[in-house]
């Protein structure tokens, strides 16, 4: 999902679905997730001789809602779709509780973050909508994900889009970052966790990625309840691009 540049943060924060995360300005060497660093990614160009795979691929993993449960909840709800398909039958609401927390609190001034935890380390925030809740990224999540995978979990977190879909042609869907309506980040924050500044954009979304063609991806959206969902390559890449091309799976 995304919102208007000029709405205030307060108003933007009660929008959140859980998936997403804070603008100020980013060093891009520094921080993946950063607006500078969108610019200079170099997005995959889908074409037979770069991609030597069948030419699509639509991986039937049933659809779960991240609602009404978990408000913010969209990576667990993610990964139990992935690990349905994988054979694991396990309730989203039991990853919700398993997924390593940052429980720092979140401290505001004058309406704006100044302190609050790192979705590097676990899930910020709470999850289920009844206190303020944001996101978990890449590294925590696989942690859950080897609970249940073991030596067969995958990150492919910093791989290329043409990997993602390798993945996919091999019959294994791919959880990633990217945002709610699949464009760029536009509602950056930034607060500090124990002195280290943590960048984000608010309108962080996770899916799942299950199918591909030579004009579209497919994905399963926890927060629309939109199974399959079509979206075109480039809007897809460059949205998964910009949260630091994010990405989990199996083999």
């Amino acid at each position: 999902m995304s919102w208007a540049r000029n709405i205030t943060w307060a108003a933007a924060f009660a929008m959140l679905a859980g998936c997403t995360l804070p603008q100020e300005q980013a060093d891009p060497a520094r921080d993946p997730v950063s607006p500078a660093r969108v610019q200079q990614e170099k997005l995959f160009d889908l074409s037979p001789q770069q991609a030597p795979r069948p030419a699509k691929m639509m991986l039937d993993v049933p659809i779960i809602s991240q609602k009404p449960e978990l408000h913010n909840g969209c990576e667990v709800t993610s990964l139990a779709m992935l690990l349905r398909h994988a054979g694991q039958n396990v309730d989203k609401r039991v990853l919700a509780e398993q997924v390593p927390k940052d429980p720092e609190p979140l401290v505001k001034e004058q309406g704006d973050i100044k302190e609050w935890g790192d979705p590097n380390i676990g899930f910020v925030g709470d999850m289920t909508g009844v206190r303020k809740g944001f996101a978990v990224y890449n590294k925590p999540l696989e942690k859950l994900l080897r609970r249940y995978m073991g030596e067969r979990t995958v990150n492919l977190t910093g791989a290329s889009y043409q990997a993602l879909l390798d993945q996919v042609a091999a019959g294994r869907p791919v959880v990633i970052w990217a945002t709610g309506d699949f464009q760029l980040p536009t509602e950056w924050e930034s607060w500090y966790k124990d002195g280290k500044k943590v960048v984000a954009p608010f309108d962080e979304h996770a899916v799942l990625l299950v199918g591909y063609d030579e004009t579209y991806a497919y994905v399963n959206d926890p927060l629309t309840g939109a199974k399959q969902q079509k979206v075109a390559h480039k809007a897809l890449e460059s949205s998964w691009t910009a949260l630091g091309k994010q990405a989990i799976s199996y083999q």
